[in-house]
């Protein structure tokens, strides 16, 4: 009977650390977003042309309002999707923590039932050679 509670509990932890996976997953892709609009280089289009801008991170002049480069990727902006991966990224974290733990203790638990039946089995077994 016991083995099929802890298969149950076993397949809810696993859906527990799978879907953390996925949270961490998401935040991970929101991350790798977030660098490379910060680390990449990138094109600006106008009436008047195209102007090539270094990324935010190699430019020095990204602060400077005057340069045309600096306010088309602001800082808010970068920020919101770095805002954006926290949630995902702490749930996602949460979910992996509780499930490996929950996997850990009843593996715990079971085994502890399993050396009381071996006591008591042994118990059983010299009352039986006693008498």
């Amino acid at each position: 009977m016991h083995w099929a509670v802890r298969q149950d509990f076993d397949r809810r932890s696993g859906t527990l650390i799978g879907w953390g996976l996925g949270l961490l997953a998401v935040a991970t892709g929101l991350l790798i977003w977030l660098g490379y609009l910060l680390l990449a280089p990138y094109t600006l289009h106008s009436r008047t042309g195209t102007l090539e801008c270094d990324s935010p991170v190699a430019d020095s002049s990204f602060q400077n309002t005057s340069s045309r480069c600096g306010p088309e990727r602001d800082w808010p902006e970068l920020m919101l999707i770095f805002a954006l991966s926290v949630p995902p990224a702490v749930a996602g974290t949460a979910l992996c923590v509780s499930g490996s733990t929950r996997r850990q203790t009843t593996a715990h638990i079971f085994e502890v039932i399993e050396m009381q039946k071996s006591e008591e089995r042994l118990r059983a077994k010299q009352d039986a050679q006693g008498r």
